[in-house]
């Protein structure tokens, strides 16, 4: 699966509405996509979004590209954490509103969003063909109890990359959300290097991790400032 996608956590919500359109610009068009998907430049297989605010927990998912789509965001208060998600399939059998990101999971404990950007191989015989590859991955987030229990099966089985956002709310009262992120990939080749890379930068009221295509002239993200590598297999928080 080849997708784009930025997680926030910060105060401000213009700074989730900047990152939105720049989402939608990377999408639109995106010069590093045909390293993975040949002749190929735009991410048009449905798009998403959890907000997690002090006014409400919000969650979206449509068929519809996040390019073509105008769907208004709710109104955010208080501390933000987002997950924003644009797909490109890997197999066109699989579209639809419910295979598009963020993923959502709970057991008794926490529920948790999900989104994913590249291909795990699950090597189960009898694994669904209407399942893709990031609902087993959440799966296995849920049967091992949390994110860095699972991270190594989870690696054992990428075949591309495992560029993951995270948030986390616990059923506990008081517990706070957390919105965490793992960026991994194991191909050689520079094209495809610059297409997994993510990027991590701040905004005047937070912070931002991003797909490397947000970072192109062509994404227009003028506030996104002192914007470096994310750090490489570490599970870390974006706090």
């Amino acid at each position: 699966m080849a997708c784009r996608m930025f997680g926030y956590c910060g105060t401000l919500e213009s700074d989730v509405r900047e990152l939105y359109a720049g989402l939608k610009r990377a999408c639109a068009s995106d010069p590093t996509l045909q390293s993975v998907a040949p002749n190929c430049s735009q991410h048009c297989h449905g798009w998403g979004y959890v907000i997690h605010a002090h006014n409400g927990l919000f969650h979206y998912r449509t068929a519809r590209s996040i390019y073509d789509d105008n769907v208004a965001l709710p109104k955010m208060e208080g501390k933000i954490r987002a997950i924003f998600h644009g797909r490109y399939a890997s197999n066109l059998e699989l579209m639809g509103h419910i295979f598009s990101h963020p993923f959502m999971a709970f057991d008794d404990k926490q529920t948790i969003f999900f989104a994913h950007n590249g291909g795990v191989d699950p090597k189960e015989k009898d694994f669904p063909e209407r399942k893709v590859d990031s609902e087993w991955a959440l799966e296995q987030i849920i049967a091992a109890g949390d994110v860095a229990s699972a991270l190594p099966k989870l690696k054992e089985h990428t075949r591309s990359a495992l560029n993951l956002l995270i948030l986390t709310i616990g059923r506990e009262k008081g517990t706070p959300a957390l919105l965490q992120y793992f960026h991994f990939f194991k191909p050689k080749e520079p094209d495809k290097i610059a297409y997994y890379k993510m990027f991590e930068g701040a905004m005047p009221g937070g912070r931002a991790l991003v797909s490397s295509t947000m970072t192109l002239p062509e994404a227009k993200m003028s506030n996104l400032k002192n914007v470096q590598p994310a750090k490489f297999d570490e599970l870390l928080s974006l706090e």
